[in-house]
């Protein structure tokens, strides 16, 4: 694990104990779940924007099905420095009416197919209402 993914964790595991979240490690070894709470599964993402232009993937078949109690946690870096984390339902990737959630599916190597995310100062004011802050509600067990 690189550093700055370290500092994104870090900074991750901290915004959920100041916001009196129980978050603890998957130990079940389902790929896509990093972390628990309760019944809520986190699939963790870190985003360096110093080195991600525009967007990233996340294959789909990482993720597994979207369901009610899976979610991402979306940690912007910038400049080396964790700085915001989104909490984003899994299900709001199926969202077609917006703009940054997109469905990339490989016919002929399905493995390939993944859920992209469109990182910009428009989505970043859509991405708001998953901010950490915002999200308490649903992720409080």
């Amino acid at each position: 694990m690189n550093s700055v993914t370290e500092n994104a964790l870090q900074f991750m595991k901290l915004e959920f104990q100041n916001a009196q979240i129980d978050v603890s490690a998957n130990e079940s070894g389902r790929e896509g779940v990093d972390f628990l709470i309760g019944n809520k599964q986190i699939y963790f993402q870190p985003l360096d924007l110093d080195t991600i232009l525009q967007s990233f993937k996340i294959l789909k078949h990482e993720l597994g099905e979207l369901n009610d109690n899976l979610f991402i946690a979306l940690v912007l870096v910038i400049e080396k420095q964790p700085r915001v984390i989104y909490v984003i339902p899994s299900k709001e990737l199926q969202d077609s009416n917006n703009n940054f959630f997109i469905s990339n599916d490989v016919n002929l190597m399905p493995s390939l197919s993944n859920w992209e995310i469109k990182i910009s100062s428009t989505t970043i004011v859509e991405l708001e209402k998953f901010a950490l802050n915002n999200m308490i509600d649903k992720l409080k067990v």
